[in-house]
């Protein structure tokens, strides 16, 4: 069974709405804060359900329930490393999820399901951000980036392909690096004075710990990297302990690349921002050069934290293009298709233009118009 949240008054099925930063009710328009929302539960339960306590040694009904539903998860596991398949406490319809998406929806209902199991142990995150843009704000900032289709397939901003942009929870790793930098080298300046150029020669010397806090790595194979890296930075101020309330309404992965996958690639960051910092430390000189860098990187460790992204994948003459929008600051990033067939009709257009304009000037100087 997909897990969802209910509401407690009409039992649809309730949303984050991500301008809101609230559970919200589609049906009966019920609006609950995060964390009032099971306490609320709690409130209508105890006032319409008597209280009855399990035998000594028996399972209260929902920890059976929820036992049973991991036993299921897990078994499921088992037989298929690609898919598996839940149902729907909605509708009754069948789900059928690859072995790394913990939240879904019904195709039959519509509804969000949560396969909440599937974040627990070492796959619970410490951290979430939460969205803030919605779906409404995530398609205009996706026309805005496509310039209203001035080249782009007309299939590229239809309605139809808006639809497919996803409010995705990408697993991130947030590492922390620490080293110890050694570096020298020499630097040049070069300034005239009447016939003559002076050139001046520098040493320079680099020694101290160098550390970088969160640097976000996603944990995700089937997400492009550096589309990923284009869409930073996040605003970590905003980080709250995971819960599971965040998800509904969106979808998230889980990650198939570990801590241990991912240090080489946080110390190769690392290495970058400190040859970036140098290299605006040395602008003031007009050329520079490394003699020697023995930097070291260690202490490398990460936290596990689920970060917002509004995503589209698109295949144009058969290339796939992306799309990606920072679920919290709404920076975009990607590479929209270029259609051959309107940038011929624009540029033909614009001669067509021209060449009018050129005879009307042709016109004028000539004192009139030639027929």
């Amino acid at each position: 069974m997909a897990d969802t949240i209910k509401c407690p008054h009409c039992a649809a099925n309730l949303k984050f709405e991500a301008g809101a930063q609230k559970l919200q009710c589609p049906f009966c328009g019920s609006v609950f804060g995060i964390d009032e929302i099971e306490s609320k539960v709690e409130e209508l339960t105890s006032e319409s359900k008597p209280v009855t306590e399990p035998a000594e040694g028996e399972q209260a009904p929902q920890e059976k329930r929820d036992l049973e539903h991991l036993e299921a998860i897990e078994d499921a596991a088992e037989h298929s490393s690609d898919n598996v398949e839940f149902v729907c406490n909605s509708c009754g319809g069948k789900i059928l999820s690859d072995s790394s998406t913990s939240a879904s929806f019904c195709p039959f209902c519509g509804s969000p399901a949560l396969i909440g199991q599937r974040l627990n142990g070492r796959f619970e995150p410490k951290y979430i951000i939460p969205f803030k843009y919605n779906r409404e704000k995530a398609e205009a900032a996706f026309i805005k980036w496509c310039h209203g289709g001035k080249y782009t397939p007309v299939k590229f901003v239809s309605k139809e392909n808006i639809a497919k942009l996803t409010g995705l929870y990408v697993p991130f790793w947030l590492f922390n690096v620490e080293g110890d930098a050694h570096l020298t080298g020499t630097a040049t300046t070069s300034r005239s004075s009447g016939n003559y150029t002076i050139i001046t020669d520098y040493s320079f010397g680099l020694n101290g710990n160098v550390k970088w806090n969160r640097i976000p790595l996603d944990g995700e194979t089937r997400i492009n990297d550096e589309l990923m890296e284009a869409i930073e930075p996040y605003n970590y101020k905003e980080l709250v302990p995971y819960d599971y309330k965040y998800l509904p309404g969106f979808f998230a992965d889980r990650f198939d690349q570990s801590e241990e996958d991912l240090r080489k690639r946080a110390a190769d960051r690392a290495r970058e921002y400190l040859d970036a910092d140098i290299r605006q430390l040395l602008k003031k000189y007009d050329s520079h050069k490394f003699t020697a860098n023995t930097t070291k990187y260690h202490d490398i460790t990460a936290e596990y934290a689920l970060l917002p992204v509004w995503f589209m994948q698109y295949k144009y003459l058969g290339k796939s293009y992306y799309f990606a929008m920072n679920g919290q600051t709404g920076e975009v990033a990607g590479k929209a298709p270029v259609s051959k067939v309107k940038q011929t009709m624009f540029f033909s257009v614009t001669l067509a233009i021209v060449a009018v304009i050129a005879r009307f000037i042709t016109g004028l100087v000539m004192g009139g118009f030639v027929g």
